[in-house]
């Protein structure tokens, strides 16, 4: 009787451990899938976010990265994210944070030179470049030259989450 007892035992730590076993693998695939996981394009948002079918992303639309990322996407400041703004967005990343390259003077001037003057006022920038234009703009003139750009700073990258 008593060995019968002991296999019986031995039989459910072991199926229990299996169980936990799979779980895990399989909690780890899923979060390999999500990371691998395509940007969806401007009308699949449209098709699943827009609420009042206007054509443009308004913030109590959104959610996830999107919605707390608002601010830095709704380049034009007018409430709404549309389908050059969300174009002109890098990728927002999850999980670990992948280095983006430090874009051209060039590119900036591409995206960001509303006017078109060839020069990086204020108030035609977005994200971490707005918030450090005083510490970046240091001949203090209102405008970032391709010099200052250049010597600003480069971002710190964090050190690697561990799990």
């Amino acid at each position: 009787m008593k060995t019968s007892r002991k296999n019986s035992l031995r039989t459910a730590v072991i199926a229990f451990a299996l169980i936990c076993f799979g779980i895990t693998f399989a909690n780890a695939q899923q979060r390999g899938e999500r990371k691998q996981k395509e940007r969806p394009t401007y009308a699949k948002l449209i098709e699943e976010m827009d609420a009042n079918k206007d054509g443009k992303l308004a913030k109590d639309e959104l959610k996830g990265r999107l919605k707390e990322n608002f601010s830095k996407v709704d380049a034009n400041e007018d409430g709404f994210i549309t389908e050059e703004e969300f174009k002109s967005t890098p990728k927002m990343t999850t999980g670990s944070r992948e280095q983006k390259e430090r874009p051209t003077y060039a590119k900036l001037i591409e995206e960001m030179d509303a006017n078109k003057d060839g020069k990086l006022a204020k108030d035609e920038l977005k994200g971490r470049l707005k918030e450090n234009f005083a510490k970046v703009d240091t001949n203090e003139d209102g405008f970032i030259s391709e010099a200052e750009f250049k010597n600003a700073p480069k971002r710190e990258r964090r050190g690697k989450r561990s799990n």
